[in-house]
């Protein structure tokens, strides 16, 4: 299964103290709004508050049309709301104005791969993987990992994987993708290896457990099959990979 790394707008500081507050200050107030607005927006965002998220990333843009991350983020909002084309717009608008932003550039890559537009999805993903001042180049090639895989080029999806893994070893969502690509690709043992190195570090879920199963089904490990059944039936009992794996052994039954 091909998990979208979605990256937020995860902002080190306030947007309102970002770059300073002498420079912060030294814009015009309208552009100051617009990046509370943001801030406040953002925040909304991340706890689900749609509405509340919409009214203040609406008045961010009026305040400031240039704001890039405002109208990349009413992207990602409409892209929630279900209206993909308006979705669309404003990441557009958000390239026109800030075309390097790997935020921006990283955002619209995972949308536009979630769209089935693989090419350009993952043209951009590596684009801000690229940046050298970006702090987290292994989301970026994960999501072009994603791409390549969603277009069925396999072993692109491969060097992506690998080139995350390169920049940080511990990257969890990267491990599990090579897991489960080397599981489809039937190299079952080095999908056990990376999905060992995916439980090093993070706790277990529904996914991992299922895909667990299947790798050691693969490989004949009764042993290791019945653990994880154990564990995915106890854990995540109304899971969809729970049921998956209830229909699997009623049919092998």
């Amino acid at each position: 299964m091909i998990r979208p790394a979605l990256v937020l707008f995860v902002l080190a500081c306030s947007v309102a103290g970002c770059a300073g507050n002498k420079q912060q200050l030294s814009k015009p107030q309208p552009e100051r709004a617009s990046d509370i607005n943001l801030e406040l927006a953002i925040d909304y965002y991340r706890k689900g508050s749609l509405a509340q998220a919409k009214e203040k990333i609406d008045r961010a843009i009026d305040q400031n049309p240039r704001n890039a991350k405002a109208q990349a983020l009413a992207g990602l909002l409409y892209d929630r709301l279900g209206e993909e084309k308006k979705a669309d717009s404003y990441f557009e608008r958000a390239l026109s104005i800030d075309g390097k932003d790997p935020e921006i550039l990283n955002n619209y890559a995972t949308f536009l791969c979630q769209k089935k537009r693989f090419e350009r999805g993952e043209k951009l993903a590596l684009q801000a993987a690229a940046d050298p001042l970006y702090k987290a180049p292994e989301m970026s090639f994960t999501n072009a990992g994603n791409c390549a895989r969603g277009s069925g080029d396999m072993e692109g999806a491969e060097e992506n994987y690998r080139r995350a893994l390169a920049v940080q070893p511990r990257y969890g969502e990267a491990l599990y993708q090579m897991a489960d690509l080397k599981f489809r690709m039937k190299n079952y043992l080095q999908a056990r290896a990376f999905l060992e190195r995916y439980v090093e570090t993070r706790r277990t879920n529904a996914s991992s457990l299922w895909l667990g199963f299947r790798i050691e089904r693969a490989l004949g490990n009764t042993a290791g099959v019945k653990t994880y059944s154990q564990r995915l039936k106890s854990e995540y009992p109304q899971s969809a990979e729970t049921k998956e794996l209830l229909e699997s052994e009623k049919n092998s039954g």
